[in-house]
């Protein structure tokens, strides 16, 4: 037998007309890639990087018409194409899983329904499933040196409408994110199990890189 509250969840469902929602994920964030490579690139580059990520090397990712004289031995980027290097893991983009960066859901009238920081609290608080996946290199079997870039950025990472025949109910929302070396992003959202697709808003601005290179 249907308990109170969900008789009273069925007729606010039948009492419902359709209608659109926009989603909005903005804040800071970035696009990142990690990638094995070998000891004689880790030796080359490891004493040219300084503890702020400052160095020869991010010149050396961005350097699009390869300018930079580096050894053939040692290069771990082709015209400035830091996310497809050889021997990449993984590489993907999104804004950063922080409770410093927001989820943003309003109404077809812009008012905003749902509004909160990006953290573990969204589940424990609002009942937002979450679901991580990492990329380390310390993971892949014979990968016992590591390279990773980011392009840190602010702005807008994901929006997106999607249409409700309920009302919004934050615990039908799912937020995948994979941990790329200790830096957090969120890589994809659905609603009621289906994939809300929101690249198309993608609108930020650069503020800076970062590259490294360890032992795993």
């Amino acid at each position: 037998m249907a308990t109170e509250k969900e008789k009273q969840e069925l007729i606010d469902t039948l009492k419902f007309t359709p209608r659109n929602y926009t989603i909005t994920l903005w804040g800071y964030g970035g696009e990142v890639a990690v990638a094995k490579i070998n000891k004689e690139q880790f030796d080359y580059w490891k004493p040219k990087i300084d503890e702020n990520g400052d160095s020869e090397l991010v010149e050396h990712c961005v350097d699009w018409d390869n300018e930079i004289e580096v050894p053939k031995e040692a290069r771990i980027c082709e015209n400035g194409a830091w996310y497809e290097v050889e021997g990449q893991i993984d590489h993907g983009s999104g804004v950063e899983f922080s409770d410093l960066n927001h989820i943003q859901i309003d109404d077809e009238n812009g008012e905003t329904v749902f509004d909160e920081g990006l953290s573990w609290e969204l589940e424990e608080n609002h009942g937002v499933q979450l679901q991580q996946d990492e990329a380390y290199v310390g993971n892949v079997d014979g990968a016992d040196y590591g390279f990773c870039f980011q392009s840190t950025e602010k702005g807008t990472f994901f929006s997106a409408d999607f249409e409700l025949k309920a009302p919004f109910d934050p615990s039908k929302l799912k937020i995948y994110t994979t941990d790329y070396e200790g830096w957090e992003i969120v890589t994809g959202v659905d609603y009621d199990d289906e994939e809300i697709p929101g690249y198309d808003g993608y609108d930020t601005t650069g503020k800076g890189y970062y590259a490294n290179v360890f032992e795993t």
